[in-house]
């Protein structure tokens, strides 16, 4: 690690956040993997996904604010479900050398986010990446070849936006434009001035998205081509879409000028029902080399290790072009894994300068881990400290 400094958390609280009604953790000042285990829906990968709140976004469930407040049983026949106010989770964490107070949650059980840094509210969610950065691998992701364009989007703008926090500035104001911009169609009222400019601002900020997720993309296959992991495949990453196509033959200002046109061109056909092309439709194809293979058709331990893959790689670029790594949550690691592959990816984590958090069901799995980690139990939302042999 040449003598880089870690990142991590050394504490953390939970405050009526999904099955807990409060939480409170004082961790390793070394920042070690944290393991928990417990049976299926002990309370694991709520920790994962508090924690995941700490930076900009929905989380790694991409949850709706409102949807992990604390559901607690209201004490009339029926049962019904009712909703706490508010959640917040706060965290204090070490980053290389730099201590920061942060926290974030809802102020009154809405959508609207509150987010605080060492006691000051902060207005924009980018700032939390500017601070704290993570990066994460989840079940739902092992098939993410498979799935739907809109995930592989979230998914690389995930690792985008880790090494440039500006990126969800970028893709927050595009969504907000792209909005106000669908709504002026869909309900009929063509206001020209304010269509051009809603374009215009969607056209720089489009085609500045679609530049970071080539650059992300070419700085990525300098390490996947390295393979720097044994028994790992090497992934070649393709990225589709109008915009970023274009970027590749012509030049930003033109890109911009031709988005912009195309937009304009294209508003009656949204405004009738259609829909139109750009960043938000983009997507990436992975290839796994050494078998010749397209990701999808891969096994599903094989999609997992092309995801590993990219995410060291992604870590790989942090660590030599900023000097820090993100930390890693990563929910059910073991899962679809063979032996020999979790015994070389425990050997990485564990050498990586930044905190890893990683769940499963039995301790066993972690056994290649059992001096190198902080293992925690988890259940029924109660977390306690375990000693492992």
């Amino acid at each position: 690690m040449n003598g880089m400094l870690k990142t991590g958390i050394f504490k953390i609280r939970l405050t009526q956040f999904r099955s807990y009604e409060s939480l409170s953790l004082n961790l390793p000042s070394e920042f070690c993997p944290i393991v928990l285990t417990g049976h299926n829906g002990a309370g694991k990968t709520n920790v994962l996904e508090a924690i995941s709140f700490l930076t900009a976004g929905r989380g790694l469930r991409a949850a709706r604010l409102s949807d992990v407040a604390r559901r607690v049983k209201n004490k009339v026949p029926d049962g019904i479900e009712i909703l706490p106010m508010r959640w917040a989770v706060s965290a204090s964490v070490n980053v290389n050398g730099n201590v920061f107070d942060i926290g974030t949650g809802t102020v009154d059980g809405t959508d609207r986010r509150q987010i605080r840094i060492d006691g000051k509210n902060i207005s924009k969610q980018a700032e939390l990446a500017r601070v704290f950065r993570c990066l994460w691998l989840t079940p739902a992701q092992d098939r993410l070849f498979c799935g739907d364009p809109a995930s592989r989007r979230r998914f690389l703008d995930r690792l985008v936006q880790v090494f440039d926090p500006a990126h969800a500035d970028r893709l927050s104001d595009y969504s907000a434009a792209f909005k106000q911009w669908s709504c002026l169609l869909r309900e009929g009222r063509i206001d020209t001035v304010w269509l051009t400019s809603l374009e215009e601002q969607m056209a720089t900020l489009g085609v500045a998205i679609a530049a970071e997720r080539l650059d992300m993309v070419a700085r990525l296959m300098i390490y996947l081509r390295a393979n720097v992991i044994d028994y790992f495949p090497q992934a070649e990453i393709t990225l589709t879409g109008v915009v970023e196509q274009a970027l590749t033959e012509k030049s930003a200002v033109y890109v911009e000028e031709e988005f912009a046109a195309y937009l304009k061109k294209m508003r009656h056909v949204y405004a009738d029902g259609g829909s139109v092309q750009g960043p938000h439709t983009a997507d990436f194809k992975v290839f796994h080399r050494q078998k010749n293979l397209s990701g999808e058709l891969c096994s599903t331990g094989e999609q997992k290790a092309l995801l590993i893959s990219i995410i060291l790689s992604q870590m790989a670029v942090q660590m030599k072009e900023q000097g820090m790594c993100p930390v890693l949550l990563f929910d059910e690691a073991a899962v679809h894994l063979d032996a020999r592959r979790r015994k070389v990816l425990f050997e990485v984590l564990a050498d990586l300068p930044a905190q890893v958090w990683m769940t499963g069901t039995e301790e066993s799995a972690f056994k290649d881990l059992s001096q190198k980690a902080h293992f925690l139990t988890v259940e029924e939302s109660i977390v306690n400290d375990l000693k492992v042999a």
